[in-house]
């Protein structure tokens, strides 16, 4: 686990399963898609021959929203991430939120980069912050140890991620 403060806000990283109960508000992937890969092997991205099954998180939370959809193909993907939880965080404001969760399992089998993932949602919440706010929390939820050091490397080293 880490834990850093960012301003007023609390920021925990978590690695796996997370009961999202006491939380307000939590994003996630609103479909992770499952399929047959050209190598025969079962995992995610694209399918063969029209075969693909999807699997959808389940929550608990109060209020869930969903990541955009988002790939490696697409050029703009860090912009969009940035967004999103830009979004996420005032959708928290206007709901007087103070303990949200950004799981990130579904931005992580799309293939983005575990660092292009956690340096936009790390620079959205570090300029949150940086305000007035009512989120207190903030709980992200990553799915392998490759994307923990990503959100470590990025908590750890705020001067180094990019300014807007």
């Amino acid at each position: 686990m880490v834990h850093r403060d960012l301003g007023n806000i609390e920021v925990q990283v978590i690695m796996g399963k997370f009961d999202d109960s006491n939380l307000d508000l939590v994003v996630k992937a609103q479909d992770i898609p499952l399929g047959l890969s050209p190598s025969g092997v079962i995992g995610a991205g694209g399918t063969v021959g029209g075969f693909g099954i999807t699997i959808k998180e389940a929550s608990s939370a109060d209020i869930v929203l969903q990541w955009p959809a988002v790939a490696i193909e697409d050029p703009d993907r860090r912009e969009v991430l940035y967004q999103a939880t830009k979004n996420a965080l005032q959708s928290a404001e206007e709901m007087d939120a103070s303990k949200i969760g950004l799981f990130t399992m579904g931005l992580e089998v799309s293939r983005i980069p575990s660092w292009e993932i956690a340096e936009e949602i790390v620079q959205a919440i570090k300029e949150h912050s940086n305000g007035e706010t009512t989120i207190r929390k903030v709980v992200i939820v990553v799915s392998s140890p490759i994307q923990m050091s990503s959100f470590q490397f990025a908590l750890d080293n705020l001067i180094l991620v990019r300014q807007r």
